[in-house]
């Protein structure tokens, strides 16, 4: 691998061989009446993996740099809000502005300009670190330490994510001929992520104007933080006078953060997802809160949320399973892509593929070490470990087709049904139902984010085994990262379930493994009531949103949102709903600034999420 990069490094093309095609600056999908078409078409006027440097160690560290940065926002921001954010836009804006910097101020040493293949291989780094190695630590890790008490040892939580993240790598190597390259699915973030890096390595596009609207939200967003946080100038919460069924509406959590964090994730997400969350928080926070403390079922000074957490749970985790249901015509191509994925003819670009036997190689060394770790780590039987392990390969597959055709990692369903398998298979051990829930969150998470950053690739002409390299550094970049950083954040319980670290995800990760663990007949009658209105509640709108006409479907709230609603304050869903609405109204103010609109929102991210862990380690270490 090492050598590869050298090579790269040295070779130093000619002033022709520097410009890219214009089939690779310009084509959104490859043209061609059948796969073979696509594929000649492809490796003649797209492909210059051959004429571009790409897998330099340049590129490696840039990405690897902006990876261990954004494994910490991305962190922060799921203990915070159970929202982790896709990063690929946003390291390919930060790896050439980075380089763009480093070379007005060292000439010398950083070198010509980076080559849009480098850009998209610091991307694809940064995005393995920074998205696809952290997620089970805020649910599934998170979990185990709100139900056991303690951390799994340090050994085995670094070996665990890494080995389990490098796996969904693996198993996501033998889809790419047919969802990327013959499919063409849209991949949207991919797609978008290549569109990034042409217009960055176009002259004339305005990208410089976004670099600064990222840096400007990243300024603002830290500043707000450090003044609130570190310095305690400035309150978390201006609450809202009044009260409402004989309670102030402070007690009900209504009042306006001066976290910035909600605000750029709400431009991300979108009104109609945040403004069913604000809706739901009318409704659990406005009408359901006070009569739960009318009726005494949580005291006067207890917790809400603890209560709300199970109406929510069963929200989410119906729509989930039941959207997940409803797409079976999705499944089935899935599993009807698995039995004909090797059925082509060969063709001269399966020269630059992973080789086959990388993978079972790759698959070979890394199962039992999977099963080892599970074992010695997490108490998990081998047997069931070993099982989960091919469980997530299917889960992996649908991972994958899912994510091509809506964007959208179906991490949250898929970890509950393996949740639910093994709910079955062990009813009372808590533990082995959440480190197997964990195989499913890393794996699936890793190989659809590699798809997604080989079809940036694909659409750039890049080499597809160096992107897969590229990953799997990524994956050590993000495991050496985070895992630390998660001891260090959360070095014990205590730190979940307060006002810097609600940690919704992970409480409610932790409660379905305990419901699992001794049925429904051990929680509070009102809990149970709950649960089961929150439950048909959202199976009635996950339904509607599928069978009502279009014109109608648009007004039915996102039964998601009005699950999230149940896991955070209320003020922490105001908070996304003004942030959507803002970015509407400059949406339809200046449909131009869609990109200074994202690159806002994301800087809003970074800005919180990297001053908020620098403050909570100084805090720590000092």
């Amino acid at each position: 691998m090492w050598g590869l990069m050298a090579a790269q490094s040295a070779h130093r093309p000619s002033p022709e061989e520097e410009a890219p095609t214009s089939a690779s600056l310009s084509l959104l999908s490859i043209p061609g009446d059948t796969p073979e078409d696509a594929d000649t078409f492809w490796l003649r006027e797209v492909y210059q993996g051959d004429r571009l440097p790409q897998l330099t160690l340049r590129a490696v560290l840039l990405g690897g740099g902006i990876g261990a940065i954004t494994c910490a926002t991305n962190l922060y921001s799921g203990l915070k809000l159970a929202v982790v954010f896709p990063i690929a836009i946003t390291a390919a804006l930060l790896a050439h502005t980075a380089h763009g910097a480093l070379r007005r101020l060292a000439p010398g040493v950083s070198g010509a300009p980076l080559s849009p293949l480098e850009t998209c291989c610091a991307q694809a780094v940064a995005s393995s670190a920074g998205y696809a190695t952290g997620g089970a630590l805020v649910s599934v890790q998170g979990a185990w330490l709100l139900t056991t008490g303690r951390h799994p040892p340090g050994w085995a939580l670094l070996a665990w994510t890494l080995l389990l993240s490098a796996l969904g790598v693996f198993f996501a190597v033998p889809l790419k001929r047919r969802l990327i390259d013959h499919e063409q699915l849209p991949f949207a973030t991919g797609t978008a992520a290549a569109a990034t890096i042409r217009a960055l390595h176009t002259p004339g596009t305005g990208l410089r104007s976004g670099s600064r609207m990222l840096g400007l939200g990243g300024l603002v967003a830290g500043l707000v933080t450090l003044a609130r946080e570190g310095l305690g100038r400035i309150p978390y919460l201006f609450p809202f006078p009044g009260s409402l069924g004989g309670l102030p509406l402070e007690r009900l959590g209504f009042g306006l953060e001066t976290s910035l964090l909600p605000v750029g994730g709400g431009a991300l997400l979108g009104l109609r997802l945040t403004t069913s969350w604000m809706l739901g928080a009318l409704l659990i926070h406005g009408l359901v809160a006070p009569r739960v403390f009318a009726a005494g079922l949580v005291p006067a000074d207890g917790d809400f949320l603890a209560w709300s957490l199970w109406p929510g749970a069963a929200a989410l985790t119906t729509a989930s399973l039941l959207h997940f249901a409803l797409e079976g015509h999705v499944l089935g191509r899935a599993l009807r892509g698995l039995r004909s994925g090797g059925a082509r003819a060969p063709h001269a670009v399966d020269a630059l593929q992973v080789p086959g036997r990388w993978v079972l190689a790759g698959v070979a060394v890394l199962t039992p070490a999977i099963l080892a770790v599970a074992h010695a780590g997490f108490g998990v039987p081998v047997p069931h470990a070993a099982l989960a392990v091919a469980l997530s390969f299917v889960l992996c597959l649908i991972a994958c087709r899912v994510t091509g055709e809506t964007d959208a990692t179906p991490v949250g369903p898929l970890q509950q049904v393996t949740q639910l398998t093994f709910g079955a298979l062990l009813p009372r051990n808590v533990e082995a139902n959440l480190a197997t829930a964990g195989i499913t969150v890393n794996s699936a998470s890793a190989a659809a984010d590699l798809l997604s950053d080989l079809k940036t690739g694909h659409l750039l002409g890049a080499h597809p085994r160096r992107l897969f390299l590229a990953q799997l550094l990524g994956c050590v970049v993000g495991a050496a990262a985070v895992v630390p950083l998660f001891f260090l954040l959360v070095p014990d319980r205590t730190a979940l379930g307060g006002e810097r670290f609600p940690a919704p995800a992970a409480a409610m990760t932790a409660g379905m493994a305990q419901v699992l663990s001794t049925g429904l007949g051990s929680l509070e009658p009102s809990h149970r009531a709950a649960l089961l209105w929150a439950a048909l509640l959202a199976g009635v709108l996950t339904l509607a949103e599928r069978l009502l006409p279009e014109r109608a479907r648009r007004w039915v709230p996102s039964p998601l949102g009005m699950g999230l609603a149940c896991l955070v304050p209320a003020s922490t869903a105001l908070g996304f709903f003004l942030g959507a609405l803002a970015a509407a109204v400059a949406r339809r103010a200046r449909p131009s600034a869609e990109g200074g609109v994202v690159t806002l929102a994301a800087g809003l991210i970074a800005g919180e999420g990297l001053v908020g862990v620098a403050i909570v380690l100084s805090q720590a270490l000092w």
